[in-house]
């Protein structure tokens, strides 16, 4: 499931991958962080009949909700929850997440890589520049050590992978300067990656 969710958040984007992983982690669940936030896809948050938060269900009848933003391919809520609930596995969902977000910044170093390998500088290109070069470098090395931990033993928590990821695609948009914050870019995809880690992990240790 998870280099699946990865291989669609690199080659779909994050609307795409998130509703794969809802599906296959929580199917017919609304996932909500701690604070009772969700981020989704609109057609997950439709279809969903139940609440899932801090590793119980809620039925979502009984509680309380407001939608904080509705645009673009993803919808914000926030839920209350109450009444009945049961503990439940929740299927990899946190993994699951830190998975999207590597190929959503595998996403944007594919295109980072793209546009400075296509804008000229003297006789050569902006990515041929050596401190441009050791820029990219360090965001290849902290997608690695993202990867290396995801797959090996006695891996350090979300919250520290989160954080990585963070600090690539942050390092990515200063490489694309003005074209990584037009809306609608691979800027606003990278502000949502961030989003989706401030919502479901513990505000505390958020990057």
């Amino acid at each position: 499931m998870y280099r699946t969710v990865r291989r669609a958040a690199r080659e779909n984007g994050l609307a795409h991958a998130l509703t794969e992983l809802c599906g296959e982690a929580l199917p017919g669940v609304l996932p909500c962080g701690p604070g009772g936030h969700a981020v989704v896809p609109a057609a997950v948050a439709a279809e969903a009949d139940r609440i899932w938060q801090d590793g119980r269900v809620y039925d979502r009848a009984t509680g309380e909700e407001e939608v904080l933003r509705r645009g673009g391919p993803l919808v914000t809520l926030r839920h209350r929850p109450g009444g009945r609930a049961e503990s439940v596995d929740h299927g990899g969902w946190a993994l699951g997440l830190v998975w999207l977000r590597l190929g959503l910044s595998e996403s944007l170093l594919d295109a980072c890589v793209h546009y400075l390998g296509s804008r000229a500088c003297g006789e050569s290109t902006v990515l041929r520049q050596q401190l441009v070069k050791g820029a990219v470098a360090d965001v290849v090395m902290e997608q690695l050590e993202v990867y290396a931990a995801l797959t090996g033993v006695g891996a350090p928590g979300p919250a520290h992978l989160h954080q990585q990821l963070t600090v690539a695609d942050r390092a990515l948009l200063r490489l694309l300067g003005a074209a990584g914050y037009l809306a609608g870019g691979d800027g606003e995809t990278a502000y949502l990656s961030e989003v989706l880690a401030e919502a479901y992990i513990p505000m505390e240790v958020a990057p």
